[in-house]
């Protein structure tokens, strides 16, 4: 049976949907940890090695990461979601104050999706994760012509200080295009849900490309920022279900 026309949430809200999530958090991070040379070898796709004047050590360089045509994609891929997120806003408050109510089903899932950029990409990814944990970049570590080793994620060093490596930031914010997908009609939802994870997936491989991530920080971004707005989506629902009880009884 196909969800009602105004349930703006699926398929992402539900205990399902997180306890999925969460176990793929889990296992996504205990296999980079059992097989770390994963990332290795997926950075090492997109790295020319080049000639090192010091013997014994690795030089070279990220050639994607200077591209003249997709330098530009990427900084169009990367600045998208966040713009996509300020139209969704600006859209939910005119439509908040020109019938001065927070009742429609669409205004309450789009504060939940725009909830989920504030908190997930913002605030847990770049204020928390990347500022904390300390993964060195791909370029930034011996393996790829950098002078810090090769970290396996999650594992918190004090190598990199600031903006690093766990998790990726643009990975986080591409896969929030999901939650924006999730506010098509049912009709063309899932569509929407498949351009939007296809649009993600290439942004967050731009960015292994370009030797600012690694695979698994795209992972585990792009996890993080589903996880949060299936908690977010789930509440929202659940007050919404509350207050249409509340409303019945009286």
């Amino acid at each position: 049976m196909p969800p009602p026309e105004d349930d703006y949430l699926w398929p992402c809200a539900g205990r399902t949907p997180m306890l999925v999530l969460a176990a793929l958090i889990l296992g996504t991070l205990l296999f980079f940890n059992l097989f770390p040379r994963v990332d290795i070898a997926v950075s090492s796709l997109f790295f020319k090695e080049g000639i090192c004047i010091d013997t014994g050590k690795i030089c070279g360089t990220f050639p994607l990461s200077s591209s003249q045509i997709f330098g530009p994609i990427r900084q169009f891929l990367q600045a998208m979601p966040v713009v996509f997120a300020i139209l969704l806003l600006l859209t939910i408050l005119w439509r908040i104050v020109s019938r001065k109510s927070l009742m429609h089903p669409f205004d309450r899932a789009g504060l939940a999706a725009v909830a989920t950029m504030v908190i997930g990409a913002g605030a847990l990814v770049n204020l928390i994760f990347k500022e904390h944990w300390g993964r060195p970049r791909p370029y930034m570590t011996d393996l790829f012509g950098g002078p810090y080793p090769f970290v396996p994620a999650g594992h918190i060093t004090d190598y990199c200080a600031s903006n690093c490596s766990f998790v990726s930031g643009e990975a986080a914010s591409a896969f929030w295009l999901v939650a924006l997908a999730s506010l098509t009609p049912i009709r063309f939802r899932m569509p929407a849900l498949i351009a939007a994870v296809a649009v993600a997936s290439a942004t967050s491989l731009l960015r292994v490309a370009f030797g600012g991530a690694y695979l698994s920080d795209g992972v585990f971004g792009a996890l993080l920022s589903l996880l949060i707005f299936a908690i977010l989506a789930s509440l929202t629902r659940t007050l919404a279900l509350r207050h249409a009880e509340h409303q019945t009884g009286k």
